[in-house]
């Protein structure tokens, strides 16, 4: 019956918790920006044009090298 017990007042701290969590993260993103949102767009863009622009210029150019075999 302890155990029990011990174990009705961990889920209730860990409930508490989690609702102290959701609030945190609700404040959170009401305070995210549109000038944040699109600083975030941009640095998406320029990752994905300095990562996969080179990565899918080699893939071409070995496809190139082994097509001309």
């Amino acid at each position: 019956m302890s155990e029990q017990i011990d174990v009705t007042q961990e889920l209730a701290k860990l409930q508490q918790r989690v609702e102290h969590l959701e609030k945190r993260v609700e404040k959170a993103e009401s305070k995210e920006s549109p000038l944040r949102s699109l600083w975030e767009a941009i640095q998406s863009i320029l990752i994905g044009l300095l990562i996969v622009g080179p990565v899918a210029a080699i893939i071409f150019g070995v496809l190139a090298a082994l097509a001309e075999k």
